[in-house]
């Protein structure tokens, strides 16, 4: 993934390294590495260093996600639900 830059006027929110999205939602490393890996969760913008930054939409989509697994929602129906192509 290239490292996008974004102009200050057009720049989402408030951006989560992916240490924040795991400490606000309680998700272990394991976890969210297997998220980002299946392509479940996907990163606002990559920088220059290679950390991955989130946005609050896809904060709102982790925690969407954590509600459905807690439900017992495979992560197929998951991933259909939130229109991600499975990982090539």
């Amino acid at each position: 993934m290239a490292t996008e830059r974004i102009a200050p006027e057009t720049r989402p929110g408030r951006l989560y390294m992916t240490g924040d999205l795991r400490a606000l939602t309680g998700l272990p490393r394991t976890h969210m590495d297997f998220y980002l890996r299946e392509g479940i969760v996907q990163p606002t913008l990559r920088t220059g260093s290679g950390y991955l930054l989130f946005d609050d939409a896809e904060l709102e989509t982790l925690r969407a996600v954590l509600r459905w697994r807690e439900e017992g929602i495979a992560i197929r129906e998951i991933r259909d639900r939130l229109g991600r192509p499975a990982p090539s």
